[in-house]
């Protein structure tokens, strides 16, 4: 059923932002953009249903390409002992604190949540990694699921390696690729990749059996590279050899791979990140929390990488996520001409949709009718020189007001599901307490 959407401001890419327009939408895509008035009297001609925003700004709805849903059962977890490095984060609390301890219930409760929290900001698409290795068989589909009904869109990954034991990176792999079979047959919203960890939990020939898996099941591959100086200087010190370097040796790089993290690549790494078609998520909040660095993302761009944004799970609100890559860059280079704010949104948009694998982020003819409504609440005026400088430096998740994904609404700002929210939320605090009191007493 065509339907026709007007808007005051229509954010149709990183480079076009019409006043004044709209579009129509057939079968979950954008049929055609067009200025309001017109679109009016097609919709009067035809009798198509009209959304009208003429006083709101619409635009690409937001992808995050790297998130972690269960990691919202660590906020506010204080680790046991002092963290002075990133290979004690993961070590002495990431590993034994959380991730062992995940559950098919502690996936449910927090997927929902978070998934609600991402739409609240925008959020239409989402790369999950969930860190579980000891959960329940078929956690990853039941995950699946639960965005599914949703309504968004999303890829669903179980982080394996041989952290714990090659059997169980093996059994992480095949969770992987049932979900991967699952959704291929069953959902147009859901998807299935293959996930696995670092070069330090997983060896060389552990990595060439997920290649294999995700080129068997044409999926994406998806790793963590480089997140800190502790993989390259450990790699480098044991095989003369940098991360990528060793994944471009065991053929894992492609258009089909998804790096994310990648703080500590350097000037020869990226060049082959940028020959092999490789996609980077990049997570300019949460490099700040474990002290990896500020990864050379300019540098990426410049290349040609295709790089996306990503909460991983720490901060999920993306209008700050936004905000910190626009922000960072500058500072870390000392430059004010780094990372314009047109670029930082296509990043948020329609380079995490490329990141994914989907033809996405952008609101032109053909594309996915994912897009967002935004109250215009800026206390200065919106014209075609700044919306972008409005929308990422200065949007706020509270402007949001309806997110549509293939065309169906999935949010409503007015009437959102405000009382099952407050029941995951209450649910989510009994679970991180438990989990809070087991790590204080040596569970």
């Amino acid at each position: 059923m065509m339907f026709a959407v007007l808007a005051g401001w229509l954010v149709v890419d990183s480079d076009r932002a019409e006043k004044d327009y709209g579009f129509l939408v057939s079968e979950g895509r954008i049929y055609r953009t067009l200025p309001n008035d017109e679109l009016l009297r097609l919709a009067a001609e035809n009798q198509y249903e009209v959304f009208d925003y003429r006083d709101q700004v619409l635009c690409p709805g937001f992808v995050n390409s790297h998130m972690h849903h269960y990691g919202v059962l660590s906020h506010g977890m204080v680790p046991k002992i002092t963290i002075k490095s990133f290979e004690s984060f993961l070590e002495d609390y990431w590993w034994p604190d959380l991730e062992n301890k995940v559950s098919l219930q502690h996936v449910l409760s927090t997927t929902f949540y978070t998934a609600m929290e991402s739409l609240e900001s925008g959020v239409v698409s989402i790369f999950d990694v969930l860190e579980a290795p000891l959960a329940e068989k078929g956690t990853l589909i039941e995950q699946g699921k639960v965005l599914e009904e949703m309504g968004m869109r999303a890829i669903v990954s179980l982080e394996s390696s041989e952290r714990i034991s090659l059997e169980n990176g093996r059994k992480c792999l095949s969770e992987n690729i049932d979900a991967i079979r699952y959704f291929q047959e069953s959902s147009n919203l859901i998807r299935g990749a293959v996930s696995t960890h670092t070069t330090f939990t997983c060896g060389d020939s552990f990595i060439e059996e997920a290649v294999r898996a995700a080129k068997n099941e044409g999926a994406i591959l998806h790793f963590h590279l480089s997140e800190s100086s502790f993989e390259p200087k450990g790699l480098l010190s044991k095989r003369q050899l940098l991360p990528v370097e060793l994944y471009s040796r065991l053929g894992a790089l492609n258009e089909k791979t998804l790096a994310s993290q990648c703080v500590k690549v350097n000037e020869k790494e990226i060049e082959i990140l940028a020959k092999t078609n490789a996609r980077v998520s990049h997570m300019p909040i949460s490099n700040c929390e474990v002290g990896g660095g500020v990864a050379p993302v300019p540098e990426m761009l410049a290349a040609g990488i295709c790089v996306g944004l990503g909460s991983d799970g720490y901060v999920n609100d993306f209008f700050s996520v936004m905000r910190a890559a626009f922000l960072i860059h500058k500072a870390h280079l000392e430059s004010t001409t780094v990372m314009p704010a047109n670029l930082v949104f296509k990043m948020a948009t329609e380079m995490g949709a490329k990141c994914m694998g989907y033809s996405g982020g952008r609101l032109n003819e053909g594309a996915a009718a994912d897009f967002i409504v935004m109250d215009d609440l800026w206390p200065t005026e919106i014209n075609s020189g700044n919306i972008y400088d409005q929308i990422v430096v200065y949007g706020k998740k509270e402007f949001v007001k309806n997110v549509f994904i293939a065309g169906k609404l999935v949010y409503n700002r007015d009437e959102s599901k405000a009382e099952a929210k407050r029941a995951a939320l209450e649910q989510l605090k009994s679970m991180s307490r438990k989990l809070w009191e087991q790590q204080n007493s040596g569970e």
